[in-house]
C-alpha cells in the first residue's frame, strides 16, 4: 500500500518535471525565455470568470 503511494508521487513528480523541461526546450527553440513560475508550475487557469463587482 505504501510503495503504491510512493509509485504516485513519484509518477507526478516526473510527469511534471519533465512537462517543465518540455516546455522549456519549447521555449528555447522558438527564441523566447524561459519562465519558471513556482506558485503556478503548469500553468493551469481557471475555467470560469471572476466575478465582477457591480455597483
Amino acid at each position: 500500500m505504501l510503495t503504491n503511494i510512493s509509485y504516485i508521487f513519484l509518477i507526478s513528480a516526473l510527469l511534471i518535471f519533465g512537462g517543465w523541461a518540455f516546455k522549456a526546450l519549447i521555449s528555447l527553440a522558438q527564441g523566447q525565455p524561459v519562465e519558471i513560475n513556482l506558485k503556478n508550475p503548469l500553468n493551469l487557469k481557471p475555467r470560469w470568470p471572476k466575478e465582477t463587482k457591480e455597483k
